[in-house]
């Protein structure tokens, strides 16, 4: 049945101009904005780096057999030091060289050098001095991994490939690979005892949390991945140069910009071409350039490149001079900013000469593509995009781009088109001019940036399996705009923004994060986005509604109510009771309250809801459909095992015939199908239904998804049932494994626990199982609260006392 038309909503959007927008910012506002950009870009990166830390979970444990210790090396990434990047002479370093190179010597004795920290500001040339260390240790035969620590994913690819090179067992592959908590011990006690002379370098760890042993506290407690350890030197190149977080045993140096006489060396070797007999031409401008080293490299580059018109040190020292730089970033340059005021003059004269010898798409497409995350390949189908029709243009821009060095090409080129990253100082001046413009030729940008990402996005299905690792690969992306652009974005733009940030969030339920930090972070982004609109507006509503999904998943199930109940007044005054979105905030409000033990309650609510949803959508529309699966698990919680198993069977046969039968909504409804099967009793017919669950779910979403936890759960507990006490137990550690962090996987993650704890006790285990069972109260407690009837079940079981109510 179609759906009834909306209801006119009863608000009035609010135009471009108006309140919420910024028309007019004065210039400490908009440095205000910057500086607001980059505090929140630490925590978009952390949310991106969770994201990818878990973007081939699906792949690399696909086609598992339940309790099969085979594993792959899947997520290894390449971990070759970029010895090509060296330059021929590393400049104005020499007391820094001297102390590594002593270091080196002191390992290669059997002394331990410690961990070195080379910290100072993007573009200071930290990269470089650990490459002239791993250079130095090559030649002398030692092993050396270069790390890109800028992210989770990154450095466990890294870490995997290491372990692989050095044949490391599957139980010490598996947890580096799963991301467990003991990864770094288990990583450290092998290479210690297994590797020979080797150099170890994080590169670019500019969120030391990265390299904690959590992903976000301080690393310097030394049960992190920084340490070093038998005959292994241990470098990180960062931003942060505080002892304090990297430890006191740590040896931490600061790297400066260098000084004039070296930073002119430095031009002279790149562009040796420019004639500068006395040396005065490029004294000047590296005074000029601050001697920052990135400057250094990017005019350099642009003066050896076949698109300068300046012949000479001076010529573009003038050319730098009388660049009309945007007065904000001449305002942040008075207040400390000076790398991306330096920064700028230097591209812009790159980019002035681009467009002048005809490639005249190069400054659209640098201010475009750095809209994006930094530091993080941009996917070549967002690359592709951004064409916008003009293919030979476009190309062009992105090949000067790569040749002037503010660009780079990472990966091979597929039909022309390749991943692109960019350095996150250029970034950030980029966006810098772009904020500057926001009114005029910025705006066209961000509108460009929103359009992208909705048209790279529109042909994805959030629910969809086979479309995940495109939604992994673009939500970092995703994240970095619903984090800086929306202070500035006209309102119709901030709207479509958020329609693809509300569905980069379905799609990590979906890929089953749910319950995890990135998930929640994403929601509460998308909500904080949407507070420049109307308390009213649709988009703000969806926002809000996202928030109250990611509650209920993290534990607060009494939060998330709270929030249903205000947006399902807000949607009833605005679209009306039968708008298939009031609707849906009707079911998650059902689910909060039944997540609390409620069940009785939900029960009701979900018959009156399952009347209105089949006379607006159709008995057998797709959320139709999942309502009535939820309203078997409603019933089947209150021991009426047969009347919501035969829901679920109902249920399953038209899911198979609407959505599919690998669509994770049906595989919701077999998985649920087999656990009432079991709790009536038959537990033969319930084993041989998870088996047949199992193998399909495996092969769609992979091991340590919600889905498969459910169902591994519900087939070790038939087989418990049966007796099989020893292979239940087997199964369930397996299951517990493969979710890495005990605080992954939820309601079901808990339920395991409980099961492991009973196959332990049966056993004659008892205070093993006593173990376990004070694990699952702390659980239940965190993701339950201390008054639901789980909590209050194990606690007796326990013997302990009750909690007292508020």
């Amino acid at each position: 049945m179609a759906l009834e038309p909306p209801q006119q909503p009863k608000y009035r959007s609010p135009g471009p101009h108006e309140a919420g927008y910024v028309r007019a910012m004065d210039l400490l506002s908009l440095a205000g904005v910057v500086a607001g950009v980059l505090a929140l870009g630490v925590g978009s990166l952390q949310l991106r780096v969770a994201i990818l830390e878990r973007r081939d979970a699906r792949d690399r444990r696909r086609h598992r057999a339940p309790g099969d210790a085979g594993l792959g090396v899947t997520g290894a990434l390449p971990v070759s030091a970029p010895l090509g990047r060296l330059p021929s002479g590393v400049l104005g370093r020499a007391g820094l060289l001297e102390e590594l190179a002593g270091a080196l010597g002191r390992t290669r004795k059997k002394d331990s050098a410690g961990v070195w920290v080379l910290a100072g500001m993007g573009g200071v040339g930290k990269s470089t001095a650990a490459l002239w260390l791993a250079a130095r240790a090559q030649r002398r035969g030692w092993a050396v991994w270069w790390v890109n620590a800028a992210d989770p994913v990154s450095l466990r690819g890294g870490v995997l490939e290491i372990l692989r090179q050095l044949d490391a067992p599957a139980p010490v592959m598996r947890q580096v690979r799963d991301g467990s908590v003991i990864a770094a011990d288990t990583f450290w006690r092998f290479v210690s005892g297994t590797a020979g002379r080797a150099l170890l370098i994080f590169d670019n760890a500019d969120v030391p949390g990265v390299l904690a042993v959590d992903g976000v506290s301080d690393p310097g407690d030394g049960t992190g991945w920084a340490r070093s350890g038998g005959r292994v030197m241990t470098v990180v190149t960062t931003r942060t140069d505080d002892q304090r977080i990297w430890g006191t045993g740590t040896h931490v140096r600061s790297l400066k910009v260098l000084d004039d006489v070296a930073g002119a060396e430095v031009l002279g070797r790149l562009a040796p071409q420019v004639p500068d007999p006395s040396g005065e031409e490029a004294l000047a401008l590296a005074r000029r350039l601050g001697s920052l080293p990135l400057a250094l490299h990017l005019a350099g580059t642009y003066l050896a490149s076949p698109f300068t018109r300046w012949h000479s040190f001076e010529e573009y020292r003038k050319a730098l001079d009388s660049c009309m730089a945007p007065l904000v970033i001449a305002e942040l340059d008075a207040v400390g900013s000076q790398t991306r005021a330096v920064i700028s003059r230097t591209w812009e004269v790159s980019l002035d000469d681009l467009t002048s010898q005809g490639v005249v798409r190069a400054r659209g497409v640098q201010y475009l593509l750095s809209c994006f995350a930094a530091a993080t390949p941009i996917p070549r189908e967002m690359v592709r995009f951004a064409e916008d029709g003009d293919r030979a243009g476009f190309l062009a821009a992105l090949r000067g781009l790569s040749l002037v060095g503010l660009i780079e090409v990472v990966g091979a080129a597929t039909d022309g088109y390749p991943d692109i990253m960019i350095h996150p100082v250029v970034v950030d001046t980029c966006r810098a001019q772009v904020l500057a413009t926001h009114e005029s030729e910025g705006a066209a940008t961000m509108r460009a940036a929103v359009g992208l990402l909705r048209n790279v996005t529109a042909p994805l299905d959030a629910e969809r399996p086979a479309d995940w690792p495109a939604w992994e690969r673009l939500i970092p992306h995703i994240m970095a705009m619903i984090t800086w652009l929306p202070p500035v974005l006209v309102i119709d733009d901030l709207v479509l923004l958020l329609e693809v940030g509300g569905a980069a969030f379905r799609s990590l339920r979906g890929i089953g994060w749910q319950a995890t930090t990135e998930g929640a972070a994403l929601a509460q982004a998308n909500a904080t986005a949407a507070e420049r609109l109307d308390d009213l507006h649709p988009a703000a509503l969806g926002a809000r509604h996202d928030l109250g999904v990611s509650l209920a998943d993290r534990g607060a199930p009494g939060e998330a109510e709270d929030v249903f109940r205000a947006v399902l007044a807000g949607r009833r005054q605005v679209q009306g009771d039968d708008h298939v979105d009031t609707l849906r905030t009707r079911d998650q409000l059902i689910h909060a309250i039944m997540v609390q033990g409620r069940h009785d309650e939900a029960e009701r609510m979900y018959v009156d809801l399952l009347s209105d949803m089949t006379r607006v959508l159709g008995a057998e529309h797709r959320d139709t459909l999942i309502t009535r699966v939820d309203l078997a698990w409603s019933i089947g919680q209150q021991g009426r095992y047969a009347e919501a198993a035969q829901i679920c069977s109902e249920t399953l046969q038209l899911d198979r015939v609407v959505m599919g039968p690998e669509d994770p909504k049906t595989f919701d409804a077999w998985a649920d199908l087999a656990r009432w099967t079991n709790k009536q009793g038959n537990h033969i017919q319930a084993e041989a239904m998870c088996k047949d669950t199992l193998d399909v779910v495996l092969r769609v979403v992979g091991a340590g998804h919600p889905l498969a936890v459910s169902t591994q759960a519900t087939l070790a507990r038939s087989i418990f049932d049966q007796g099989r006490y020893g292979e239940a137990e087997h199964l369930l550690r397996a299951t517990l494994a493969d979710m890495g962090h005990p605080g992954e996987g939820g309601y079901f993650a808990i339920i395991a626990r409980e099961y492991l704890a009973d196959a332990v006790a049966v056993q004659g285990r008892r205070g093993e199982a006593d173990q376990i069972l004070r694990d699952v109260l702390d659980l239940k407690r965190q993701w339950l609260g201390p008054q639901h009837p789980e909590t209050k079940k194990t606690i007796q079981m326990l013997g302990q006392t009750p909690e007292a109510p508020g």
